[in-house]
């Protein structure tokens, strides 16, 4: 991974770190951009910003007890402010020594590195969007915290790595969390030898659809399979890692491939909770709800994963 210089920092970073439970989440902030006050080191937002994400870190992790305590170290690389693709981007650990190859394996993150690698996962922000930093989200701007729990929930695991074709990312490197996806009969896209058995089903035009079959999940969805983002043209770092929200809509789910500007959710769903636990985590005593107003906006964003490029769409 590319070494980023940040300014002010040069290339030692500026880390944050904020504690969620037993996992906590450490960003270095580096930037290849060497004009000063920019993006996190905005002169006037930068530390807010940073606050955030911490915040938003908090969220997500509040939801685990893990057996052990872990730190994920995330490199946050330099942003954009053209506001004309994605609206944040993440991209996780692939490793090629096992056919479902996971920075957390069965679910439980490692707690070290491996060789050569000097982050768990990274992020880039595009601040030509308009956001909403703080937890009184404006009806056109974007909920910061909210996209923080779904970018950093891919670098945790919950993503795909079969590409169209039904490839790895690498020869037998597919994610821990494509054991789980299967055909509307349940037959598994890559099989325990790490093999795709999946077809056209990916580009077929047709047939597409694609399932989380958990049984945690599928327990928590009246015991059918979960739909996952799967359209008939496939799209690169969307497909496959998100819930469909054509299927289950766009505000109440915080893993879905879109999302409206505006206040949305930001507490998983049961069906969101049982893949969590499906991935291998244990879950911590579900928070008393709470009162959330959501507002549709115009926009949609399109989250990817590992392999994202993200675009918005208008909807009318």
């Amino acid at each position: 991974m590319r070494r980023l210089l940040a300014p002010f920092a040069l290339s030692l970073g500026i880390f944050t770190t904020t504690a969620v439970g037993q996992i906590t989440f450490e960003f270095d902030f580096v930037d290849v951009n060497t004009s000063s006050g920019s993006g996190f080191d905005d002169a006037t937002l930068g530390s807010t910003r940073r606050a955030s994400l911490a915040a938003g870190a908090s969220l997500l992790g509040d939801i685990f007890t893990t057996a052990a305590a872990r730190t994920i170290k995330i490199e946050v690389k330099a942003s954009e402010s053209d506001g004309g693709g994605s609206l944040a981007s993440t991209g996780g650990l692939t490793f090629t020594n096992s056919v479902y190859n996971l920075n957390l394996p069965s679910g439980v993150i490692q707690s070290g590195l491996h060789s050569g690698q000097s982050s768990h996962g990274s992020m880039t922000w595009d601040f030509g969007y308009t956001w909403d930093l703080d937890d009184d989200i404006a009806s056109g701007a974007f909920d910061f915290k909210r996209v923080a729990m779904h970018e950093l929930s891919h670098v945790l695991g919950f993503s795909s790595y079969i590409g169209s074709d039904g490839s790895g990312i690498a020869a037998n490197a597919y994610n821990y969390f494509d054991q789980f996806l299967t055909d509307a009969f349940g037959n598994k896209l890559v099989d325990s030898s790490g093999v795709y058995q999946g077809g056209t089903i990916l580009t077929d035009g047709s047939s597409s659809d694609v399932y989380f079959s958990g049984a945690n999940a599928m327990a928590a969805n009246g015991g059918q399979r979960v739909h996952m983002y799967s359209p008939v043209t496939y799209s690169s770092g969307s497909s496959l890692s998100h819930l469909d929200t054509d299927f289950y809509g766009s505000t109440d789910y915080i893993m879905t491939h879109a999302v409206s500007a505006g206040a949305s959710v930001r507490e998983f769903t049961a069906i969101e909770r049982a893949i969590w636990q499906d991935l291998g985590y244990t879950l911590a005593a579900v928070p008393e709800p709470e009162t959330t107003t959501l507002l549709m906006g115009w926009a949609f964003l399109i989250f990817t994963n590992s392999r994202r490029r993200v675009r918005t769409v208008s909807r009318g």
